[in-house]
């Protein structure tokens, strides 16, 4: 008889269904990451997030709200939802997010739209 692990919901699927916080996000990637040879899945599949959301997670921490509101909605919804984060950074002049206003107005000009 083999032995199947079932493996755990991800990070993001858990996030979405309100049983765990933005916060803890960071417990689930160290686990990933002593995890060893037990998981063997991509860090953004073992969390539940497109490459393109885990690229903006990791430019902006407090995007993991404005993913959850994308995806529910569809369509050409981050993008747009990204712009409007962006467009409240600027307005907050807060020079502690200026790394993150960089990254993420590249991240929207790549993609041919105006920041």
């Amino acid at each position: 008889m083999s032995e199947t692990k079932t493996k755990p919901r991800p990070f993001f699927a858990l996030f979405m269904d309100g049983q765990v916080s933005a916060a803890e996000a960071d417990d689930f990637v160290s686990a990933w990451h002593n995890s060893g040879d037990d998981e063997l899945r991509p860090l953004t599949e073992y969390l539940g997030l497109a490459d393109e959301e885990y690229t903006l997670w990791t430019m902006d921490h407090r995007l993991l709200p404005t993913i959850a509101d994308a995806r529910r909605k569809g369509g050409d919804t981050l993008l747009r939802l990204i712009r409007d984060h962006v467009a409240k950074m600027r307005a907050a002049n807060d020079p502690i997010e200026r790394a993150a206003l960089y990254a993420l107005t590249h991240w929207l000009k790549a993609r041919g739209i105006d920041a």
